[in-house]
C-alpha cells in the first residue's frame, strides 16, 4: 500500500498524513459520537429520530452506543432515505421526536421544523492508493476532481498528491445543492461544469457508475475511476450514442402516448411542484391528458394503477436515468417531455438537475 511503502523508507510524504491511521485498525465511517452529543446538550433533546440510509444500516449496532451514553430515547426511521433532499423532520416530529439526526449526507440548507443534525458519514479510508493506481490509465495532465462527501475530506491531499507527480489538479466550487469544493450528487453536477474547460479530464473518487456517467454528460471529458473502497482504479468506457440513443427511443415511445403524470415526490428536497405543473400545462396545451402526482418514494408499484400511457419524473433526477427498466411505460426527465412536446432540441442533451426556480 501507498503508506507503507514509504514507511519501509522512515518517513512519510505530507500527501500520505493519515493514510496509516485508515490501514491500521480504523473503523469505515466517522459517525462523529462528540459532535452528536453535544447536538443533544444544546438542544435538551430527550427522544431523538435517527435517519440512515440503506448503506448504513448496518452500522445501527456502532452508532447507538453514542445515543445510550446521552440518556436519550431513540426511534429509528425505516422508510427509505436517498439524499440529503430526503429529510424526515415532519414524520420525527409526528412521533413525538425532539430532534432528528440524518446520517450519511450533507446539509443541503433546506428549512426542518425540528433542530436537524446531519452526520455525513465520512470514511477513514484514505483513496491515495486507489488515486495512485489511476496514474497510468491518465492521458492527460490538467486533472479535475470530483467525488462524494464520504471522501470530500481527502480531496486536498488527493490533489497534492497529483501536483507532486506533475499533474496540474483543479477542484470545483459547489453547485446550488452541494456544500463543498468538489462534491457532486446525482441531482447537482455544478462543480465539474465550472471547472470544464480547464481540464482534459476528471478523476472520480467513490464507487458506482451513476456519478461519473454524469460528468462524462456534463463535461464530454474522459473519466477515470479511484475506488477507495474496493482499491483500485478503472477507466469509464462508456459509448454516449449508445445512451442517448436510448434516451430519443423513450422519448419516441412517449411522444405516441395521449395519457400523462408528471410525478413530484414529497420529499421536502424533491416536492419540484412548480416545475411539475409547467410541464403538465405544457402537455394540456398540446391537446394532451396531464395530472399532477405526489408520492412519497416514485416506485413503479405504487403508479402502477394509475390510468396512464406514460410518466415525466420531476422528483428524483436518477430515477427515468438509472431505473427506467423497472416502469412498464415509458418514463422521462423534464427536458425530454420539452423535448417530446417540441419546446426544447434535444441536442445538446442535458441531464436533469435541480434547481431552486423548480419549486
Amino acid at each position: 500500500m501507498v503508506a507503507e511503502s514509504y514507511l519501509k523508507n522512515g518517513r512519510l510524504p505530507r500527501w500520505a498524513h493519515g493514510t496509516c491511521k485508515t490501514l491500521i485498525g480504523a473503523k469505515m465511517y466517522d459517525f462523529e459520537p462528540k459532535r452528536v452529543k453535544q447536538f443533544f446538550r444544546r438542544h435538551d433533546v430527550g427522544r431523538v429520530a435517527i435517519q440512515l440510509p440503506a448503506g448504513l444500516r448496518r452500522y445501527l449496532p456502532e452508532i447507538i452506543p453514542t445515543y445510550k451514553e446521552s440518556g436519550v430515547e431513540t426511534l429509528v426511521l425505516a422508510d427509505s432515505c436517498y439524499g440529503g433532499c430526503d429529510v424526515a423532520d415532519v414524520v420525527a416530529r409526528q412521533l413525538g421526536c425532539d430532534a432528528l439526526v440524518h446520517y450519511g449526507h450533507a446539509d443541503m440548507g433546506l428549512p426542518t421544523c425540528l433542530p436537524t443534525l446531519y452526520v455525513e458519514a465520512r470514511m477513514t479510508v484514505n483513496p491515495l492508493e486507489a488515486v495512485e493506481g489511476a496514474l497510468p490509465k491518465l492521458r492527460f495532465k490538467r486533472v479535475g476532481l470530483a467525488t462524494t462527501v464520504q471522501h470530500i475530506g481527502h480531496l486536498k491531499k488527493v490533489a497534492e498528491f497529483l501536483r507532486s507527480r506533475g499533474f496540474r489538479p483543479y477542484i470545483g466550487e459547489p453547485g446550488q445543492r452541494a456544500k463543498y469544493p468538489g462534491q457532486i450528487l446525482g441531482c447537482d453536477s455544478g462543480c465539474v461544469r465550472s471547472i470544464a474547460d480547464r481540464v482534459d479530464g476528471f478523476i472520480y473518487i467513490g464507487t458506482g457508475r451513476f456519478h461519473p456517467l454524469g460528468i462524462a454528460l456534463s463535461t464530454g471529458k474522459d473519466i477515470v475511476i479511484a475506488n477507495p473502497v474496493a482499491g483500485y482504479s478503472e477507466e469509464l468506457h462508456w459509448n454516449p450514442d449508445v445512451f442517448l440513443s436510448r434516451r430519443r427511443a423513450m422519448i419516441s415511445r412517449a411522444a405516441a402516448c395521449e395519457k400523462f403524470a408528471v410525478v413530484v415526490s414529497t420529499k421536502l428536497g424533491q416536492l419540484r411542484f412548480k416545475l411539475a405543473t409547467i410541464v403538465a400545462d405544457g402537455f394540456r396545451g398540446a391537446g394532451l391528458v396531464a395530472h399532477v402526482l405526489a408520492v412519497d418514494e416514485v416506485v413503479p408499484e405504487g403508479l402502477a394503477d394509475f390510468d396512464v400511457d406514460a410518466f415525466v419524473c420531476a422528483a428524483c433526477p436518477r430515477i427515468p436515468i438509472d431505473e427506467a427498466d423497472r416502469f412498464d411505460r415509458p418514463i422521462l426527465t423534464p427536458f425530454e417531455a420539452m423535448v417530446m412536446l417540441g419546446k426544447a432540441n434535444f441536442g445538446p442533451y442535458k441531464l436533469d438537475e435541480v434547481r431552486q426556480n423548480d419549486f
